[in-house]
C-alpha cells in the first residue's frame, strides 16, 4: 500500500495519531495529504498540536496547508495561532491560506 493510500484510510478511520506521523513524511505529497487529513479530525488535540507545531514547518506548502486544515478543523485555538502566525509571516501564499482560515472560523 502506498503512503497516499495510507493516509485516506486513515482518514477515513479517524486515526489522527497515525496522520501525525505521516505528517512528517519526507514525501511532501504525503505530508500535504496527511496534513489536510488533519483538518477533518473535528475534537481531536493531537490533530489540533500537530498543526500548530507545524505552523513553523520551514516549507511554505506546509504552513499553507496546515492553516487551511485549522480553518477545516475549526478548533477554538485555531484563531490565536492563526493571528500571531500571519502577523510573521511573508510568504503571500501562506498569508492567503491564513486569511481564508480565519474567515472560516469565524463563518461557522
Amino acid at each position: 500500500m502506498s503512503k497516499l493510500n495510507k493516509v485516506e484510510k486513515c482518514i477515513e478511520k479517524g486515526k489522527d495519531e497515525e496522520l501525525v506521523k505521516l505528517a512528517q513524511d519526507k514525501d511532501l505529497e504525503v505530508r500535504l495529504a496527511a496534513i489536510a487529513g488533519l483538518g477533518k479530525m473535528s475534537g481531536k488535540d493531537s490533530a489540533s498540536n500537530a498543526l500548530i507545531s507545524m505552523m513553523t514547518d520551514a516549507e511554505p506548502k506546509v504552513r499553507a496547508a496546515c492553516a487551511a486544515a485549522m480553518g477545516e478543523l475549526r478548533d477554538d485555538r485555531a484563531d490565536t495561532h492563526l493571528r500571531y502566525h500571519l502577523e510573521r509571516e511573508k510568504d503571500p501564499q501562506v498569508i492567503e491560506a491564513m486569511e481564508q482560515a480565519l474567515s472560516a472560523l469565524h463563518h461557522r
